[in-house]
């Protein structure tokens, strides 16, 4: 996959593009009171209701335009949603910043569209609010609540992050990978700006953004800059063939770029800014990146999230190559890539991206790599990561799919769990390890072995048996699990991930090496 020239570039492009707007983008100060801590919502909306939902408030303190951003009104459009509980941790200069990440959680829950239990004229929450020249109140308990909520902000802006199933670049019958504008002054002039910062990101012609306009009657950036009098924009991203990660990470620069040109961003802020400041004076918590995008497969990705986001005050957030090679994984201590293909997920990370992995292992921070992600933290591959001193004992990686049987050793029981005899793991192609003898790289070791195999289609048979299914390292100052076989998708089995993250973000005990030679 051809890849975009550079982040670099693409910071050249955000700084020419954004110049600040005129002050005319001012509004008075915020009508909620700002949160207490950044993790808790400053208020609700339809408290008491099905649809409550939370909002978040940065006031910087100083004069600037009120933004108020909205995501996941409709509940099969997540990465507006997903980039809104990121944004919503910004640290902004000045104005206040309002965000709603969840507005119509029914939907979210079913992942459908429109709002379930409605009735059929008003189950689309973006067709109820106060139609342009009609007027009137809005149609419906919770577009009634959402109205008056944003009315009484008094905003500058309005921004509501949405999906599309296709990109509009292609086809007229989706608005996916779009900037919505309802034409104000202000909202004509920076919206090219949202547009060319975005589309600096995207290599594939075809999947560039559009400008459009105005927002769809009905919908609440059309009711915002109709009754409002604020400048409303809907953000549009696309579903199709594009991992959840890259879409957010999109809905992050628009908004950045928006914020940018009404400066309200500065110091350490960017569009890679996905978590707020953990506390100096109180241990860390987990804050564990995973991969989803190019070159993944299956239901890895969500497997590891579901599981982790159980622990209390784990933080799990996904990742995509672009977000690893801008530096957002300097935010978190841990990092998981789940199954799919290792040489894909290679490509689609990038040499630099793997060099900025590999980096952050040296530096501290774990890595847990499950089959895929294992055959990538090894060392016998041009496009490994090389943090494993591990290579495949043979180069026919197709083994076959099956349930085999693993046993943990000592040192696997105290890091994964009291298991005791042999047990029945998941298992699909994952790499057969033995040493590759890295003189900079200590010597893993080994936590499960199996004790069945698989060998279809031509593969070596007699490797597989009694050879490492589950492997611990070192890489400089970070540690790294590598597992063959699918823990994450074997019931019962559903504790290892989070025993492995939790042990390569060093949480629990060491692991000790005999030095080479």
């Amino acid at each position: 996959m051809k890849r975009f020239a550079g982040w670099k570039s693409w910071l050249l492009v955000l700084a020419v593009a954004l110049l600040p707007l005129t002050a005319t983008a001012a509004s008075p100060a915020p009508r909620v009171a700002a949160a207490p801590a950044l993790d808790q919502a400053a208020g609700i909306i339809a408290a008491g209701t099905p649809a409550a939902t939370p909002y978040y408030v940065r006031d910087s303190g100083k004069a600037g335009p009120t933004v108020v951003i909205t995501g996941g009104v409709h509940g099969d459009e997540p990465a507006g949603a997903y980039a809104a509980e990121q944004i919503r941790h910004w640290p902004i200069t000045r104005g206040t910043l309002i965000v709603v990440p969840r507005a119509n959680v029914v939907a979210l829950k079913a992942n459908k569209r429109n709002t379930p239990g409605e009735p059929a004229e008003s189950a689309n929450l973006n067709r109820n609010f106060p139609k342009a020249k009609e007027g009137g109140p809005a149609r419906g308990a919770l577009a009634t609540a959402l109205w008056n909520f944003v009315r009484q902000q008094k905003p500058a802006w309005v921004v509501d992050l949405h999906e599309g199933s296709d990109f509009n670049a292609m086809t007229n019958k989706s608005v996916g990978s779009s900037v919505i504008v309802f034409p104000t002054p202000d909202g004509k002039a920076v919206s090219p700006a949202i547009q060319a910062a975005v589309n600096a990101t995207v290599t594939n012609q075809n999947r560039r953004f559009t400008l459009r306009g105005p927002p769809v009657d009905g919908s609440l950036a059309r009711a915002a800059g109709a009754h409002l009098g604020a400048n409303a924009l809907i953000l549009e991203t696309t579903t199709k063939s594009q991992a959840l990660s890259v879409r957010a990470r999109q809905h992050r620069i628009m908004v950045f770029a928006l914020l940018a040109r009404l400066d309200m961003t500065g110091g350490k802020l960017s569009p890679d800014t996905m978590l707020a400041r953990a506390p100096s004076n109180t241990p860390p918590p987990i804050r564990l990146a995973v991969y989803d995008a190019g070159g993944t497969g299956g239901t890895g990705a969500a497997r590891i999230i579901e599981q982790i986001g159980k622990q209390q005050g784990a933080v799990v957030v996904r990742v995509c190559g672009d977000d690893i090679l801008a530096g957002a994984l300097d935010q978190f201590n841990a990092l998981a890539v789940p199954g799919g293909s290792g040489s894909k997920e290679a490509a689609s990370i990038g040499e630099d991206g793997r060099a900025r992995i590999r980096k952050f292992v040296e530096n501290g921070g774990g890595y847990v790599g499950i089959c895929a992600g294992a055959y990538l933290a090894t060392s016998g591959f041009s496009w490994g990561l090389k943090i494993l001193d591990a290579k495949t004992a043979s180069p026919k990686w197709e083994r076959g799919r099956a349930m085999v049987k693993i046993e943990l050793t000592s040192r696997g029981r105290e890091i994964l769990g009291e298991r005791r005899g042999e047990f029945d793991c998941k298992y699909a192609n994952g790499p057969i390890l033995c040493p590759a003898n890295v003189e900079s790289l200590p010597d893993y070791e080994p936590l499960a072995f199996f004790r069945t195999e698989v060998a279809e289609k031509n593969a070596p048979k007699g490797i597989m048996i009694n050879s490492p299914a589950i492997v611990a390292g070192c890489c400089g100052k970070g540690r790294v699990i590598a597992i063959s076989p699918h823990p994450e998708q074997t019931p019962g089995l559903e504790d290892f991930i989070p025993r492995a993250v939790a042990w390569v973000a060093n949480r629990t005990n060491s692991l000790s090496f005999t030095p080479k030679p």
